[in-house]
């Protein structure tokens, strides 16, 4: 089931009904937990505090961020706040279904514009020695390696698994291992971490 969070001056859009039959929409004050079920939780940016409430939720739920107004400054912020997901509030239905499928897998909704912009804003934040690899990606398994490499095209883990002919119960067990190892707490962190190995060795 599909949560939308939103203010009361909101109206749930007629393709989030199309997309989604069965979804709620909660108006302040919001409980402190979501119902029984709860795939996912939307949470709109025209709500006064909703980084608070990003912050709040993903401690549990999958997160994405929709917002009238979209744009990279904000997408940065929705990730920095731990959200799985930012889009358009408009997106149609096939997009919001996709969308949906693509982080209740256990993958990150980034556009690639965005994801451009926040591998430039990390890079120049936390400059790197270019004659230093990424530490502890050369303890990784050559598996391991397959499966990080994987994240980083946006596949969630049912693809990888397809992909790599694995069980998706596998691929999870890879992932917790990489992030334990490479010392990142998710996949917007592993992206960049290979974003700058990548640069510093071109063939991997």
């Amino acid at each position: 089931m599909q949560i939308f969070m939103m203010d009361r001056a909101s109206r749930p859009s007629s393709r989030w009904v199309e997309a989604f039959p069965d979804a709620q929409v909660l108006r302040p004050p919001f409980p402190s937990t979501l119902p029984e079920g709860t795939e996912a939780c939307w949470i709109g940016t025209d709500l006064a505090d909703w980084e608070e409430y990003v912050k709040q939720r993903t401690l549990v739920h999958r997160v994405i961020v929709q917002s009238r107004h979209p744009n990279d400054e904000e997408g940065i912020r929705a990730f920095d706040a731990g959200a799985h997901g930012y889009c358009h509030t408009l997106a149609n239905v096939a997009q919001l279904r996709t969308i949906a499928a693509t982080v209740t897998g256990g993958g990150l909704w980034v556009g690639p514009d965005l994801m451009t912009r926040m591998i430039r804003t990390v890079r120049s934040a936390q400059p790197r020695d270019p004659e230093t690899p990424p530490e502890g990606f050369e303890n990784l398994t050559p598996r391991e390696r397959e499966v990080a490499l994987a994240v980083t095209t946006g596949a969630h883990n049912k693809e990888i698994a397809r992909q790599l002919g694995m069980t998706e119960r596998t691929v999870k067990m890879h992932l917790g291992s990489v992030f334990k190892k490479l010392n990142v707490d998710d996949r917007v962190q592993l992206v960049l971490h290979l974003t700058r190995l990548r640069e510093s060795h071109p063939t991997v």
